[in-house]
Order: structure tokens, then C-alpha cells, then sequence
């Protein structure tokens, strides 16, 4: 296990990724896209033979880990009280945090109590988990570590809100929620070593990561039992497992709401262009090219390599096709490279890109090329919406290392787990229970998005998707972002066109 360092107090970014949709390769940053605008901190307007890989598990020298201070290792410490920075754990177990003090502290829950969220009202006082209570087990498989995709903003986002609910929400009746994590380089092999850790471990459930490699993961986890909740759908075998909630609409969700806009907005031509991957083109092909037809739009289907990095060829095709919409689905190293040739070629259409060409770095390199584009999110057109300020709030003060961005996945998976456990109750908890309870849910209130339904009928051939539903926004100017959406609900848009089916 590794040993806890005192972090630096992390400022939070003025743009915040709102959520899902694609980075380790183009599909995988299309999930992780979906961004949510600007603000400022009002939240206004701004197999075996294989190496294993680190996890969370107490026992790393059984698992071929050292007892050092490795940044793979994954048992995190415990979160400091209400008011203090805590210590970043790159070890993989949640402890106890200390009690908070008087109603008046200042923890997040006294500041914000009495307010409407997802489970009610915010408690009135802040209330610590007992820490000699038995632990609920919660895991996570996240890829991390490698050039072709690292996200470990997913697991210190649903890290921090592990140490908030124990810290100040009281844990599960009192129980404390006990985090173990397991790191896959994008490797199938360490992804089903990942797995079967997660079983050893006993966890009852896993918040989602990304893990591109998830195919090797799956079967385990199925035959298990154990429900993976929230998270990237990066891949087909998640998208379709009985076992898999994710409250997204993967990119099949994001595709489909650009058709919308498009057709809303008079276009009669669209280019999709996609990465040459089994999801991202089943998500081009079955569902935003079927809704567009259906929407009446001609629309052309244009492959380009994952790792691509010149998109000259692809706009060029979208000039001679005469198109009036534009959408590319490519990794966030490719945004400024696409805004930037398409301004330089002066195309007369619109340009739709996944919510993580939004993230401020991106901005920035962009330089001007991205105003009038329109970007994709999964939370709510709502800049005063409490949820989006505690998600800042809590990562900011419990974190253990970078959260914002696509840690927004990680943060929404983890409190919508948390709301299920709470209804179920600490002593009926178990995997089953929890998969029946989803299983259940209709128009549910989710943390930060829109209210979900997992009864695997949201999106035909994809029943892990849950909420599928999406808004856009774009950015009129420097430092002015517009909503050009309400949600759009997509899955009544697969229904009427018969995507998927």
C-alpha cells in the first residue's frame, strides 16, 4: 500500500467537464465529452501471466505489490474534516474521516443544507460515519497510466465523494463506504486481473471508470454478480451487459442530439465523422445517421484513423458533400486541430464537437477558432444548479488528487450509488439487491443530470444506457457560453426512427 502525502489545495478550474463522452481512442473521449460551460465559483456564466496491475487491495504483497509509496497503489486514506485540505491517497481503501464539529463548521452540508438535490434536501448538519461499523466495499477499473488514454480524474472525483459521505453525510446508516480501486494500463489482460481483484475484494459494486479494455473485465463481473454503476461505456460489451448502469447516453446519445440540432436549425446535408472503432461506428451507423435520415437529412458517413491528427482530409470531404453540419467525434488532442483548420477553410456549416473539445486547455490552444461551435453535455442547462457547485465544492476540499473534467463521470456514478445504497439500507445491501433496485427505476432523480431509467429499453441494443438524453451549448465569444438546448431526449428520437433495432 502506498503512504499518504499532503496534497496541494487544488483551485477549481473556471470550466468544468459537465460529464460523458471519448480520449484513449476518439470513442472514449466522445463519452467522456460531455462538458458543461464556463463558470466562475458562483457557478455563473464563465490472464495470469500477466503483470498485475495496482489495486486497491489491503493485501498488495499477495498481489505482487510492494508496501511503498507507489502512485498506482490504491487504498486512500482518510479525508480530513470540514474545512481542511485532506491527504491525497494513492492507497486504495477509504478511511474513517475525522467528526465533524458543530452544525455551524463550515462542511459543505452545513453550507448548503436544507437545499433541493437528487435525495431531497440536503441534511441540516453534517454527521461522520462510524468507522468501527462493518464497510460497504466499492470498487473501481479505471485506465490510467498510458499515452493512449489516462483518466485518474474518474477515481479521485469518486474518491472525493466517497470521503464526503463518510466526512459529513454519515455513510450508509451509519456504515462507511470503503473504496478499492484497480489501474489497467489499456491492457485486456490487466483488465480482467482488475476484475477478478474486485471479486476477491468482496466489493458489492463498482463506480464506472473508463476502461477502453472493459470486454476482459466484464465476464468476470457478470458471472459475479457485481453491477458496475455509472462510468464511460467506452466499449460494445458494457453498452449491452444486463449488469451495466450508466446514467449516459454513450455516444449513440450525443450523435443523435447533433442530428436534432441540426435539423432544428435548417440543415439539409450533415457529415458524421468517426473514429475506426466497433462502438464509435455502430454509434454513427445504427443510431446518429438513422435519427438524422429520420430527421430528413441526407447524411454521410466518413471513417478516419483513431489516433488521427490530421483532419484536413475529412473536412474536405464535408466541403465537397455541400454539408451544412459538421460533426466530428475525435480525441481531445485533435479539437484544436480540427477548430482551427475548419475556420482557415472557411466552411459554411456548422461544426459539432464532443463536450471535451470544451475543456479549457483546449479553449485556450484554440485560440478564437472555437466560438460558433456547438458542443454536447449530460447535465443540466442550469448554471445556479446546486449539484454543479457541490460537485466543485467537495472535489476541491476532499480531493486526492485532479477531479474536474471528465471526474465528473466519476463524481455522478458515486453519489447515484450512494442514493441507491441509502434506499435500500445499510443492512439489505448486497449486489443483487442493488441490480434489482436499478433494474426498478423509472425517471429517477440522478445526481447533476437528467433523471434516468434503466430498464434497458432507453436505447435499443444498448440496455446499460440509462440516460441517454443531452443539451448543447456554444460559445459566442471569449468567456460567453450559450445554451442552444433544453435536454433533448433522445430516446424518444431512437424510438420514432427505429435506431438500433
Amino acid at each position: 500500500m502506498g503512504v499518504s502525502r499532503v496534497p496541494k489545495v487544488l483551485r477549481v478550474p473556471e470550466l468544468r467537464c459537465h460529464r460523458l463522452l471519448l480520449a484513449a481512442v476518439a470513442m472514449v473521449l466522445f463519452l467522456a465529452a460531455c462538458s458543461e460551460p464556463a463558470t466562475d465559483d458562483a457557478g455563473n456564466n464563465q490472464d495470469d501471466s500477466t503483470d498485475v496491475p495496482a489495486t486497491g487491495s489491503d493485501d498488495a504483497d499477495d498481489t505482487g505489490n510492494e508496501d511503498t509509496d507507489d502512485a498506482d497503489a490504491s487504498t486512500a486514506a482518510a479525508p480530513a474534516a470540514p474545512g481542511e485540505s485532506n491527504a491525497p491517497a494513492d492507497t486504495g481503501t477509504t478511511a474513517a474521516p475525522a467528526t465533524p464539529g458543530p452544525s455551524d463548521d463550515g462542511s459543505i452540508v452545513w453550507q448548503h443544507r436544507g437545499e433541493p438535490w437528487f435525495l431531497g434536501t440536503i441534511p441540516s448538519a453534517a454527521v461522520a460515519a462510524d468507522m468501527s461499523a462493518e464497510p460497504i466495499k466499492i470498487g473501481m477499473i479505471n485506465q490510467e497510466d498510458t499515452p493512449i488514454g489516462s483518466f485518474p480524474e474518474v477515481r479521485f472525483a469518486a474518491e472525493a465523494a466517497i470521503n464526503w459521505i463518510n466526512a459529513e453525510l454519515g455513510g450508509v446508516d451509519g456504515r462507511p463506504l470503503e473504496f478499492h480501486w484497480c489501474i489497467t494500463p489499456f491492457s485486456p489482460e490487466q483488465s480482467q486481473v482488475c476484475a477478478q481483484e474486485m471479486v476477491q475484494e468482496g466489493v458489492v459494486a463498482l463506480v464506472g471508470g473508463i476502461n477502453v479494455m472493459s470486454q476482459a473485465a466484464f465476464p468476470i463481473l457478470e458471472q459475479n454478480g457485481i453491477p458496475v454503476v455509472g462510468g464511460i461505456p467506452a466499449g460494445l460489451t458494457e453498452q449491452r451487459s444486463a449488469s451495466s448502469f450508466t446514467f449516459s447516453g454513450g455516444s449513440s446519445g450525443g450523435l443523435a442530439a447533433f442530428m436534432k440540432h441540426a435539423a432544428d436549425n435548417g440543415a439539409d446535408k450533415a457529415v458524421i465523422a468517426y473514429g475506426e472503432f466497433d462502438a464509435f461506428e455502430v454509434a454513427a451507423a445504427d443510431y446518429g445517421a438513422v435519427v438524422g435520415e429520420y430527421l430528413g437529412l441526407d447524411v454521410k458517413l466518413v471513417r478516419f484513423p483513431v489516433i488521427a491528427a490530421d483532419f484536413l482530409p475529412v473536412l474536405n470531404q464535408a466541403i465537397e458533400f455541400e454539408a451544412d453540419a459538421v460533426v466530428i467525434a475525435a480525441a481531445d488532442s485533435s479539437c484544436v486541430s480540427i477548430m482551427k483548420t475548419f475556420k482557415e477553410l472557411e466552411i459554411d456549416a456548422q461544426l459539432y464537437l464532443v463536450g471535451a473539445c470544451a475543456a479549457d486547455h483546449v479553449i485556450e490552444a484554440a485560440d478564437g477558432a472555437n466560438i460558433g461551435v456547438v458542443f454536447n453535455s449530460e447535465g443540466p442547462p442550469n448554471d445556479a444548479d446546486v449539484e454543479g457547485t457541490l460537485f466543485d465544492e467537495v472535489t476541491n476540499r476532499y480531493n486526492t488528487g485532479p477531479a474536474q473534467a471528465a471526474g465528473t463521470v466519476g463524481f455522478r456514478g458515486m453519489m447515484n450509488l450512494y442514493g441507491v445504497l441509502v434506499e435500500l439500507g445499510a443492512d439489505a445491501i448486497t449486489s443483487e439487491a442493488i441490480i434489482d433496485q436499478l433494474r426498478q427505476s423509472v425517471d429517477h432523480e440522478s445526481f447533476w443530470g437528467h433523471p434516468y431509467t434503466c430498464d434497458g429499453q432507453q436505447v435499443p441494443g444498448l440496455p446499460a444506457l440509462c440516460a441517454p438524453q443531452q443539451t448543447l451549448f456554444k460559445m459566442e465569444s471569449v468567456g460567453e457560453v450559450e445554451y442552444v438546448s433544453g435536454w433533448i431526449d433522445t430516446a424518444e428520437l431512437f424510438a420514432a426512427s427505429g435506431a438500433g433495432q
